[in-house]
Order: structure tokens, then C-alpha cells, then sequence
């Protein structure tokens, strides 16, 4: 029963039992990992609060053969983001990106990118970044690091490139022109494809220089959204407690 150990990000705990906590934390080599704290709950213990939800941490434990929970001896805090999730909106917001965190992420496969992803976003919202547009951007660059983004540019009928506005295609595997759609539903403005354009070459601390009314925000939202559900075929528990 070797002693392991890990970078993590804390995405969510729940109590256990009398005294304990299930702990989901995420790290940048072992990926999703879920384990029990023994005594967490207890008044001064040992953990004190390195165990708060995106918290950054230091993470001991030890990992029994054929049981999927391991066990945390340990956690020590490198980065706490606890002032800024007393935002209800922000709280709610990473909730949101912890539970699509946890629902795309296999269990113990190093994940590396989406690691320094979530990070990256925790480090942009404490430097005061619009929590709409980090959200807007974790949804994006989730959907391209799982293969699953389409080409917003080219419509999937004629292959002509896309110059003005599209709508997202039934499959959600792409849009298609004016001309070519067969239901005009779920629209992406010429503003959404230059947003869509920003996040894919800027980081998210820098703040997005296209013009986009909040409302904008929320209906880019909603295509990114479609196709994270389509492909998840799961219902997302977080998705409606926020309005960013």
C-alpha cells in the first residue's frame, strides 16, 4: 500500500459517514481521482481547508488493489481561490466546469491540458475576468480537447465557407449556411463566429476584443451547450443553477 501523491484541483467533496468526506479532486498526471478523508469532518482536523471545492492542493494518499476509492493521508494547500467562489456566480459557475469536468474525464488517465485548462481559468476569475466569458471558454476548448468541436467556418452541405450567420446542424456535428439549413434553430451571428475566432487563439485572462451584448454571451452559450449534451447524453445537474 504504497503512498502516492499529486497536484490536484479539489472539484467537489461530499460527507461520509459520521467523520469522513468523499473526495473528488482532478491532477495534471493521475487525472480524475476519487478517494475517502478519514476524519474530515472532525473539528481541527488535519485537513483544515485544503479540501475546499478548487482549491489547488498537494495531495497524499494510498491506493488499495481492486478498490476504486483511495485514501487521503494528506493534502497540502498551494493555491486557494476560497474569497472569490463567495461569489454565488462564480461558485456556481465552476460547479458547472467541475461537473463537466468529472462527466468528460475518464477515471485515472492523465489530462493534462484539460488540468492547466481548469487552472488557468481559476488564476483569470481571481484577476477579475467576466465569469460568462471563462465559462464560454472552458466549454469551447472542452469540446476541442475531446475531438468534439466542429468547424463553425464551412457549412456542412455545400462546404462553402460561412461568411455572415449559420445554424447548428441536427447532429451538432456542424452548421450550415442560410441557404442550406433545413431548420433555422439554433443560430451563431457573424459576432459569435468571431467570438468563437478569439477564444480559440487568446488565453482567458485577456479580455475578448469582439463586441458582444451579454445576451450574445448567453446564446453562444447555448450552441456550445447543445453540443456538449448531444454528445454527453446525460443531463448536466449544475447547468441550471447559474445564468452566465
Amino acid at each position: 500500500m504504497p503512498l502516492d501523491q499529486a497536484e490536484a484541483i479539489i472539484l467537489r467533496t461530499q460527507n461520509l459517514a459520521e467523520q469522513d468526506k468523499l473526495v473528488v479532486f482532478f491532477s495534471r498526471d493521475k487525472g480524475l481521482v476519487r478517494g475517502i478523508a478519514k476524519g474530515a469532518r472532525k473539528f481541527n482536523n488535519r485537513f483544515g481547508s485544503s479540501l475546499e471545492p478548487f482549491s489547488v492542493v498537494k495531495i497524499f494518499y494510498y491506493e488499495k488493489e481492486r478498490h476504486e476509492l483511495v485514501t487521503i493521508s494528506n493534502c497540502d494547500l498551494l493555491e486557494s481561490y476560497f474569497e472569490i467562489m463567495k461569489d454565488p456566480k462564480v461558485n456556481c459557475a465552476f460547479a458547472y466546469l467541475a461537473e463537466l469536468t468529472e462527466k468528460f474525464s475518464p477515471s485515472r488517465s492523465r489530462e493534462d491540458l484539460l488540468y492547466r485548462l481548469l487552472l488557468s481559468l481559476l488564476r483569470a476569475a481571481r484577476s477579475g475576468q467576466s465569469i460568462t466569458y471563462l465559462t464560454r471558454y472552458f466549454e469551447h476548448w472542452l469540446l476541442k480537447i475531446n475531438g468534439l468541436l466542429p468547424d463553425f467556418r464551412v457549412c456542412q452541405k455545400c462546404h462553402q465557407p460561412v461568411k455572415n450567420r449559420a445554424w447548428l446542424e441536427p447532429q451538432k456535428e456542424g452548421v450550415v449556411c442560410e441557404k442550406c439549413a433545413p431548420e433555422k434553430k439554433i443560430e451563431l451571428s457573424l459576432a459569435l463566429l468571431q467570438a468563437i475566432d478569439w477564444i480559440k487563439k487568446n488565453p482567458p485572462e485577456l479580455k475578448p476584443e469582439v463586441e458582444l451584448q451579454p445576451e450574445d454571451w448567453k446564446q453562444l452559450g447555448r450552441v456550445l451547450q447543445s453540443i456538449i449534451i448531444y454528445h454527453l447524453e446525460d443531463n448536466l445537474k449544475t447547468l441550471n443553477s447559474f445564468n452566465v
